[in-house]
Formats: structure tokens, C-alpha cells, sequence
């Protein structure tokens, strides 16, 4: 028997996939990798149905129709229609705030973004380094150019936050990131495609860059995520999950503030 839809089941499977919400019918969902065609939403019902099972798996347990109305509901949610200096910024407020209280005990000179939607978030952690490390920088990465223009217009974002074009694994970007971190402080926060298979991917990729007493934050952790964390914790020592940043009932970042803690 199907399961029914649940207001559980839509917050656990919401953040899967979170990140090919918020396009138009007449707009294009890209892929994971920038080599593989786009789906066109032309047919909604049946580009929803393979969105969520390209992030969830073909084996949910939900029908067509559900799936569907998942996808419809997710896109009210009140998280859609957070802004921050006008620009679409899909963060929950108080994981903002835990980030900028690690941003200011570690002091990065990079910040690495993987998942810039519409370029609300870069320009967040882009004040607020301003105000921490001047000459800090924010390294931000999607698949898509998706930046609102008033992202791209900011003074701020203008002078301290790089785009880079390219899926977040694909090893010309990794190599490149880090090329420019190299020697630096760095605090990555992966927002990009929410399925255990990418983000124990990046893990893998940038993990290493992080210092000793600093993170990787892994977003929207519910479902995916969390099988990708439970396997990087087993097999890295040099990294917990630091509880104590989970100080608010509605954070998405549950067990993903990892803290690393050893060589």
C-alpha cells in the first residue's frame, strides 16, 4: 500500500529536492552534472515526478500523484518566500545565525558555496566576512546562472564573491577551488543537490581543506544527507558532529555542522 502524504514525510523529503524548486513552467531544471541534458518543464506533472526520483530514488513509495503534489506543496512552503536584501534566499533564519557566529570564531578567508540559486545567500556571507576578514572571499558554485540581478549588482558581491559555472564534484571546479584555497582558512557550506551520492561526493572533495577547529556545514540534511554524513563520520576521525550548534527547533542542518578536530 502507497504511504499517504504526511506533513513528516513532506518535511523529511522536502530538502532532497530543494534545489530544483522555484523555476517557471517555461524554464529548465539542469541535472546534478553540466553534461547531461536539462529536463524542460513543459510537462510539469511529468517532470516533477522525474526530478524527485532522480534526487529520492525510483523507490520512494509514493505514486506519480503524490510526488506531484509534494512538488506543488514544497514551492508554498515559507521558506520560498525568504529575501534577503530583495534577493531570493532559500536559508532558514537560524541556521544564519549559527553560521555567522562559526564564521566569526573561525575567520575564513574563503568561504566555499556549493549551491548559489539565486545569489541571496553569497551576498550574506559576503557582508558579514566583510565585517570579520576584509580581505576574505566567497567562492559560490551551481550548475546554472541563476543569480538574481540585484546579487549581481551588489557593491559587495562585486568585489568578493566569485561565480564558478560547473557542478560542485566536477573535478575542473574542485581543482580549481583548490587552487584558490590554497594556504587559506576556509569554511565550506554545501547546498547544493541534497542526495547521499553528491554530498558524500563534495564531502570527499573539500573536506580537506577545512582547518583543524573549523567546518563543513551540510544543509538540509533530512533523508540523503544524513546517510552521507553517518558514512563520512564512520571513516573520518579528524571530524564530528558538533550538536551544540543545533540550538534552534527548526534548523536543517541536523548533524551537519561538522567540525573538524584532528589532522
Amino acid at each position: 500500500m502507497k504511504k499517504p502524504i504526511t506533513r513528516t514525510a513532506l518535511a523529511a523529503l522536502s530538502a532532497i529536492v530543494i534545489s530544483f524548486t522555484g523555476c517557471t513552467d517555461s524554464e529548465t531544471v539542469a541535472p546534478d552534472s553540466s553534461r547531461e541534458p536539462a529536463i524542460n518543464r513543459t510537462n510539469q506533472y511529468a517532470a516533477d515526478v522525474e526530478v524527485f526520483e532522480r534526487a529520492a530514488g525510483k523507490n520512494s513509495g509514493f505514486t506519480p500523484q503524490q510526488i506531484h503534489e509534494l512538488m506543488k506543496e514544497m514551492q508554498s512552503a515559507p521558506v520560498f518566500k525568504n529575501k534577503f536584501l530583495g534577493i531570493p534566499t532559500l536559508q532558514t533564519p537560524s541556521d544564519l545565525w549559527i553560521i555567522m557566529e562559526i564564521m566569526y570564531e573561525t575567520k575564513p578567508d574563503i568561504i566555499v558555496e556549493a549551491g548559489t540559486f539565486q545569489g541571496g545567500s553569497a551576498a550574506f556571507w559576503a557582508i558579514i566576512l566583510e565585517h570579520i576578514n576584509p580581505n576574505g572571499r566567497v567562492i559560490t558554485i551551481d550548475i546554472e546562472d541563476k543569480r538574481h540581478r540585484l546579487a549581481t549588482r551588489l557593491p559587495i558581491s562585486e568585489r568578493k564573491v566569485d561565480f564558478l559555472l560547473g557542478s560542485s564534484t566536477d573535478p575542473a571546479i574542485v581543482a580549481e577551488v583548490h587552487r584558490r584555497a590554497k594556504g587559506k582558512r576556509v569554511l565550506v557550506i554545501l547546498d547544493s543537490l541534497h542526495s547521499k551520492d553528491h554530498v558524500a561526493a563534495e564531502l570527499k572533495a573539500y573536506a580537506q581543506l577545512v582547518p583543524i577547529g573549523g567546518y563543513i556545514i551540510v544543509q538540509d540534511t533530512q533523508v540523503g544527507p544524513l546517510l552521507a554524513i553517518d558514512e563520512f563520520l564512520a571513516a573520518n576521525s579528524s571530524f564530528i558532529a558538533d550538536r551544540s550548534r543545533e540550538r534552534y527547533s527548526d534548523t536543517n542542518t541536523v548533524r551537519g555542522y561538522l567540525k573538524r578536530v584532528g589532522p
